[in-house]
């Protein structure tokens, strides 16, 4: 009878064990914590028009506020901090720039105050610094947050473009790390939900540049 209790007690102590085990174990599972979240995105595709085409147009019309705007951010202020234009490869200035031609290369710094569209990024508002080198043959165009806002800890895009064979060729990227708050059962959700919010970022960019009427 002893032994019988004992073999009860011991029973009861492991099923007791095995429930505090699951216990802390749903605990671990589905309680959230909050994670950054880091992930690159780059997008490459080709314009019909030519290299010279599209630099005017990014000359010539505000690109920036259509990009910004087709990118899950909507731009609220814009200011030129400065501008340099060497012509020195330019021998007829004015003629080549009326034409569309123009060889001159411009770099340029601004600075952007945007307001965050994705209902999944808990910030409100950021302020971006952009570098933009402008060549005949090439284009490099960097936008960079000034520093963190809310749960967005860091955010870069890149736009590039070079001549090529039948028009212009593209490379967009994006660098940005969130916050995110998640059960560690489901962290890699969470990195393909932040993965997913990027490349649709670069497909409203690609968007916006490929249809005129937006950038005019």
């Amino acid at each position: 009878m002893i032994k019988s209790k004992r073999k009860g007690s011991v029973a009861i102590a492991w099923w007791m064990g095995l429930a505090c085990v699951g216990g802390l174990g749903a605990f671990l599972g589905f309680s959230s914590t909050q994670i950054p979240v880091s992930v690159r995105a780059e997008r490459k595709f080709s314009l019909s028009v030519d290299m010279d085409t599209f630099r005017q147009i990014l000359v010539r019309t505000n690109a920036t506020e259509a990009i910004v705007n087709h990118g899950g951010m909507k731009l609220l202020e814009e200011t030129t901090e400065s501008v340099d234009i060497d012509l020195k490869n330019d021998s007829r200035p004015l003629r080549n720039f009326l034409r569309g031609k123009s060889k001159a290369n411009v770099s340029a710094t601004k600075h952007l105050k945007v307001k965050l569209n994705d209902s999944q990024i808990n910030a409100n508002e950021l302020l971006l610094t952009q570098d933009c080198r402008i060549q005949p043959e090439n284009i490099r165009i960097v936008s960079t947050a000034d520093g963190p806002s809310g749960d967005l800890r860091a955010y870069s895009t890149t736009l590039e473009a070079t001549k090529g064979e039948n028009g212009t060729d593209l490379i967009l990227s994006i660098e940005m790390t969130v916050d995110v708050r998640v059960s560690w059962v489901f962290q890699s959700q969470a990195q393909v939900r932040v993965e997913q919010a990027a490349n649709k970022t670069l497909e409203d960019q690609e968007s916006s540049l490929r249809s005129p009427s937006r950038t005019s």
